[in-house]
């Protein structure tokens, strides 16, 4: 993760327990109403066999794990369901590649934004489980030169995503959350998902 994308991610943990304390002081928190979060972890890529190549000697090994972040909000109908959007940044992925008789490596970057449904079921006081299912656009950019059109993994895509997970609440306003996203395929060659865990205020 580059020190631009580092210093986003800070900066939106510093304004969310800054909005979450103010918040506080304003009153108490309810199950219901908007939220924004951030939250920092690593992604998981899955890429198709059919283009795989023996890395080179002496060649860079193929990535298929990265840094990865996500900043999202949403409004909570009631206790327990709502709406949700968000942007992902899955960070690197790289997978060598043949064309003849040369072998090539892959790179790029992947990213996705997601809307969807959410379900939350509160287990006593301050711990709950929570769960997304929606649709994500995703899009791998990167270097295609000398790839053959079948084996890219770049490109973009639409189609379903899942996530879960949980949050425990510190204070009336402010949760730490874990969770897993899914979102399918970002490209034709590419599936891409993350874990993270990060901070979530309500409001």
């Amino acid at each position: 993760m580059t020190n631009t994308h580092a210093r986003t991610v800070l900066a939106t943990a510093l304004l969310l327990g800054t909005a979450s304390m103010t918040a506080s002081a304003a009153g108490p928190s309810q199950d219901g109403g908007i939220y924004v979060g951030g939250a920092l972890g690593r992604s998981s890529y899955s890429l198709s066999s059919s283009n795989r190549a023996p890395v080179p000697w002496g060649g860079e090994k193929s990535s298929k794990a990265g840094t990865a972040y996500k900043l999202y909000g949403g409004y909570r109908l009631t206790e327990t369901f709502g709406v949700e959007a968000g942007y992902a940044r899955l960070g690197r992925v790289s997978q060598w590649s043949t064309n003849g008789a040369y072998s090539r490596l892959q790179a790029g970057t992947g990213q996705v934004f997601y809307a969807a449904a959410t379900a939350r079921l509160p287990l006593g006081e301050s711990f709950a489980l929570n769960g997304r299912l929606g649709i994500a656009r995703g899009r791998i950019s990167g270097d295609n030169n000398w790839v053959l059109p079948g084996q890219r993994i770049s490109g973009s895509s639409t189609g379903m995503m899942a996530g879960f997970g949980a949050e425990y609440r510190m204070t009336q306003n402010l949760s730490i959350t874990a969770d897993y996203d899914y979102f399918g395929k970002l490209s034709k060659q590419a599936k891409g998902g993350m874990v993270t865990v990060g901070l979530k205020a309500s409001f």
